[in-house]
């Protein structure tokens, strides 16, 4: 498989796109709900030093725009800081997720093939994907299946050679779809013709 038609850039991240979205949306939920705890329980605690200094030091109303002004800052940083924090969980997230979706649709690709009875293409991964260790053990079995059903074919055919050996009529090999030695196998069944 070559890269045609692979996407680039941040839409490429998204293999299996609801799906993706939907953890991105519960990863986004559980960061909003901690921001706004974070950001409340600190803009309280600084509002309320921010009373107390007002209150002990009897400051007028000048003197308390000042100094609101400057409990003001550490609350805007932190906002910020707290949205920086929410938008790059969301980023490493989908990059994440894309990481682990792109081997799942090729592995039920991969399964695909087997259920419709074929011998599946080997899983290729990208260096950054998740889900190697089963992706091999996957390829394995794959080139397990395809020497079984080598083999399974090569018995059909050393009958087939056996009886024309003896003078029998050999009987037609029947191949699954997708076998690796259709060409020999249609030209043997061409000789067993023959002998009809």
């Amino acid at each position: 498989m070559g890269n045609q038609g692979r996407r680039r850039g941040f839409a490429s991240w998204f293999v299996e796109p609801y799906k993706q979205v939907r953890l991105g949306l519960v990863v986004l939920l559980v960061n909003f709900v901690f921001a706004v705890l974070i950001f409340g329980v600190f803009g309280y605690y600084l509002y309320d030093v921010y009373e107390a200094v007002s209150v002990y030091f009897k400051l007028s109303e000048g003197e308390s725009i000042v100094t609101m002004t400057k409990f003001a800052v550490p609350l805007v940083s932190c906002a910020s800081l707290i949205i920086l924090f929410v938008l790059t969980t969301i980023l490493v997230s989908v990059r994440f997720t894309h990481q682990i979706y792109g081997p799942l649709v090729s592995i039920h690709r991969y399964l695909d093939e087997v259920l419709a009875g074929s011998v599946p293409q080997p899983i290729q991964l990208r260096e950054s994907d998740q889900l190697k260790d089963l992706a091999d053990k996957l390829n394995s079995v794959a080139e397990r299946m395809a020497m079984d059903q080598r083999a399974g074919t090569m018995v059909a055919v050393y009958r087939f050679l056996d009886d024309l050996n003896e003078g029998r009529k050999p009987q037609p090999i029947k191949l699954r779809d997708n076998d690796r030695m259709t060409e020999l196998v249609d030209k043997l069944n061409k000789i067993a013709a023959k002998y009809s």
